[in-house]
């Protein structure tokens, strides 16, 4: 994650807590984090004028009004040459609502797709009170068995890959 997307993510959190208006942004940031690589990669791109990076992601969000908060967001971005980070700046405000309303998103790897009973049963057990777990299921063709969950920064890998490696490192110290 980058910093410079945290920072800006905190910002706009905020702001959208003092305008009360978290919930109403909610699908646009929702839609932003959402955004395909190939599109952040050419808001990204310094080849193309920036004014007109700036006009296509106005376009996109329904030409909001100047002086309101979405479009000032993206008057910063582009004035600050960031335009690039809106797809984690938005990842990084969904998860900072989360994280205050005690809810905690996160993905669950393993070799195929788990089935919703298990992944149910994962998120009973990670939960704790006051937080909540959210997962999704994910297929990873490279671990062997067992799952790896990651929730924001933290990971928990109880994958036969993991347990060979650990395996693998105890017997060369041995």
């Amino acid at each position: 994650m980058s910093d410079a997307a945290s920072r800006y993510a905190r910002a706009l959190s905020a702001q959208l807590e003092k305008e009360g208006r978290f919930e109403a942004f909610r699908p646009t940031l929702v839609a932003l984090a959402a955004l395909p690589a190939p599109l952040v990669a050419r808001l990204a791109d310094a080849t193309i004028p920036m004014a007109s990076r700036e006009n296509a992601l106005r376009v996109s969000l329904g030409n909001p009004a100047a002086d309101s908060l979405l479009g000032r967001f993206v008057e910063l971005l582009a004035r600050r040459r960031r335009l690039g980070l809106i797809d984690r700046i938005c990842q990084n405000v969904l998860e900072l609502q989360g994280l205050k309303a005690g809810v905690v998103e996160g993905v669950v790897l393993s070799h195929t797709s788990l089935e919703n009973s298990v992944v149910e049963r994962l998120e009973a057990g990670l939960s704790a009170p006051g937080r909540t777990v959210k997962l999704k299921s994910s297929a990873d063709p490279s671990i062997l068995g067992g799952f790896r969950v990651h929730l924001g920064a933290t990971v928990l890998d109880a994958t036969i890959n993991n347990q060979l490696h650990q395996a693998r490192k105890v017997l060369l110290s041995a």
